[in-house]
């Protein structure tokens, strides 16, 4: 089981670290979309551009990044919660309610 969860904590670091390079590569692409236009004449900030440009992929990307973030998280701690049910004794308690007419 430890093997287990050293392979959900390495999946998580590495998607970690893809949203990470990806949220940095959207927000120079912002920067950069910004200094191209005067300040008055700026586009909508969460202007992302047609289908298959550059700061549409990044954004698509970063997207992306995030849901597997978010997936690989969820699996580790699922991972965790159920070594730590292993180390309690693995046994689940389990409660009848019977009502009476």
């Amino acid at each position: 089981m430890q093997s287990e969860l050293a392979t959900r904590r390495r999946v998580l670091r590495v998607t970690y670290q893809r949203y990470v390079d990806a949220d940095r590569a959207w927000t120079a692409a912002l920067q950069e979309m910004a200094t191209w236009f005067p300040i008055g004449a700026r586009p909508y900030r969460a202007s992302i551009g047609n289908p298959g440009s550059r700061l549409r992929r990044l954004y698509e990307a970063r997207a992306r990044a995030l849901v597997q973030l978010e997936a690989a998280h969820e699996k580790f701690e699922t991972a965790r919660r159920r070594m730590g049910a292993r180390r309690r004794g693995g046994r689940s308690q389990t409660i009848f309610l019977f009502g009476t007419a």
